[in-house]
């Protein structure tokens, strides 16, 4: 069943969704990224945080997000910078992917 969100109200319901998703993440230290957000025990993180480079994230967080909320690609990055600057209190100038920058420590 597909629902039709208005443009003003889907960042809020990415913003929850991603709230929710993220519930008992981590900043830790990773072994080739400054920070990696993650859950305690695991040993890779949902997004990396790799200076000067950007925010790194995993594809399938990325195509999950893109293929629920029905967005274009832009669109899907565009928010999980949103989301990361807001949560987190981070200024993001890129989001990439990648699985090296999510190996924690």
């Amino acid at each position: 069943m597909k629902y039709i969100i208005t443009e003003s109200r889907l960042e809020s319901l990415v913003f929850k969704y991603l709230d929710s998703k993220f519930d008992g993440i981590e900043p830790m230290k990773g072994k080739y990224s400054d920070i990696v957000f993650g859950f305690p025990g695991e040993t890779m993180g949902v997004m990396g945080i790799e200076e000067p480079y950007g925010l790194f994230i995993d594809s399938e967080l990325f195509m999950e997000i893109k293929l629920m909320f029905s967005l274009d690609s832009g669109s899907t990055l565009d928010l999980i910078k949103k989301y990361v600057e807001s949560r987190y209190n981070l200024e993001i100038d890129s989001v990439l992917f990648g699985d090296d920058q999510r190996v924690i420590k």
